[in-house]
C-alpha cells in the first residue's frame, strides 16, 4: 500500500475505478460515503493524479474529469449541452499509432479520444421547443 493513501483518497481512487466515465470532482463528492469538505476532496485528487493513480482531462475547458489510469486509452462521448459522458471502446487510433510515429520519430505512451456533440435527449429538447 502507497503511504500517504488515507481513507479518503482510498474511497475516492475507488469510486473512479468502479465508474464507467470519468467523474468531477462535484460528483466524486456527493458520493462519498462521509462528506469532508470539497477542498478536501480536490487535494485527495491532486495526490492519486501525481502519483499516476488517476488521470484527468477537461472537456469544456473548465470542469476537469478524473478517471482510472488503465493500461487501455479512453473513448468519450461529451454532450456540449448537458455534460453527458459515455464511453464507447471503438479505437480507430491504434490504426494510425504506427504511421504516427514513424512520420514524426515519436514514442506515443497514451491517448485519450472524445467527440463533443449533442446527446439524443438534449436534440429532443431542443426540437421541442
Amino acid at each position: 500500500m502507497l503511504k500517504g493513501l488515507t481513507k479518503l483518497r482510498k474511497e475516492i481512487l475507488n469510486l473512479i475505478e468502479r465508474s464507467k466515465v470519468p467523474l468531477c470532482a462535484e460528483e466524486i463528492y456527493q458520493n462519498l460515503d462521509e462528506k469532508p469538505n470539497l477542498s478536501s476532496v480536490y487535494r485527495g485528487l491532486c495526490y492519486l493524479e501525481e502519483r499516476e493513480m488517476i488521470k484527468s482531462i477537461t472537456f469544456d475547458g473548465n470542469t476537469r474529469y478524473f478517471f482510472k489510469a488503465t493500461e487501455h486509452p479512453r473513448h468519450y462521448l461529451y454532450c456540449k449541452m448537458c455534460g453527458r459522458l459515455e464511453a464507447f471502446d471503438i479505437c480507430f487510433a491504434n490504426r494510425i499509432q504506427k504511421e504516427l510515429e514513424k512520420k514524426h520519430d515519436y514514442k506515443i505512451l497514451d491517448h485519450i479520444f472524445y467527440f463533443v456533440g449533442i446527446c439524443s435527449e438534449c436534440r429532443k429538447k431542443l426540437s421541442e421547443q
